[in-house]
């Protein structure tokens, strides 16, 4: 999700900024705990987003406290924790190092392929550990790189493919409310692959790299009416979701933050409506 997925800080209020922030941190501290220091350079947002969600759909029992950390040695950093969150550490290593895999791939430079060697361990461990969720990356990752690379693939095959990709991701484990997360989670990365690549649109029209919104040749004001419209099926199916705990935040997510690199990359754009597109964060 790298970036996209993360809550729209000027629409929520002070305890829900430090609700973000303790799930944040205890995610940082699962990383470090299950795979080592070198882990926490996966750290992000998006996969806070996750662990809310998950916890606001079951209510799991919380690990709550304060503890300093590498970043702040001096002073003790709230943190929150529950089953999901080292689920999350898990997704968030298997994730990243398959974004590395993309990186040498497509650039091949040493950087690249000095993140790869990194990751290539604690990898091995997340395979342990979701089999299942690694080996459908796996599968989906090979599945893009190959539509990516057709001579005509289409505008949408490969947002579809991530879509089913974290559709899967999302249901996993979530018992009566998987068709749902399914759902939800399709919506969602559909909607991410495609806002991800109209905020590369530039780079990618400059290297020649595929990007759907590039072979259609579409303004800012195009494609952000496309992104409107793949974002409203993606609220829909997220009110489907029988949530209370933290909703606000969440929403904010939904209805804000994934905006929020898109306002930025083209706002000098003159683009037809304003960043929050459905003002539903209430």
């Amino acid at each position: 999700m790298f970036g996209i997925v993360t809550a729209s800080l000027s629409s929520v209020t002070e305890a829900e900024k430090a609700r973000y922030q303790a799930v944040y941190c205890g995610l940082c501290r699962a990383l470090k705990e299950r795979y080592g220091n070198v882990a926490r350079a996966v750290l992000s947002y998006d996969l806070t987003f996750y662990i809310l969600l998950c916890d606001s759909l079951h209510e799991p029992p919380e690990q709550a406290g304060s503890a300093p950390c590498v970043t702040h040695p001096l002073k003790a950093q709230p943190f929150a924790r529950s089953a999901w969150t080292d689920h999350a550490a898990d997704l968030a290593v298997a994730l990243a190092y398959h974004k590395c895999l993309d990186d040498v791939h497509d650039d091949g430079t040493a950087q690249a392929k000095a993140a790869e060697r990194l990751m290539r361990g604690a990898y091995a461990k997340a395979c342990e550990r979701i089999p299942a969720a690694c080996e459908a990356i796996e599968a989906a990752m090979a599945d893009i790189r190959a539509i990516e690379a057709a001579a005509d693939p289409g505008p949408d095959a490969a947002a579809q493919r991530f879509g089913q990709l974290l559709g899967l991701l999302f249901a996993e484990g979530q018992g009566i409310w998987a068709e749902p997360m399914l759902a939800f989670g399709a919506q969602l990365g559909r909607l991410i692959y495609m806002m991800d690549a109209a905020i590369d649109y530039a780079e990618d029209a400059g290297s020649g790299s595929y990007n759907p919104f590039v072979g259609l040749g579409s303004t800012p004001a195009a494609m952000q009416t496309a992104l409107a419209v793949m974002a409203d099926g993606t609220a829909a199916a997220f009110e489907k979701l029988p949530l209370e705990q933290d909703l606000h935040l969440l929403r904010s997510i939904i209805y804000a933050g994934v905006w929020q690199k898109f306002n930025h990359t083209y706002r000098d754009a003159d683009l037809p409506f304003a960043p929050v597109i459905r003002s539903k964060i209430v």
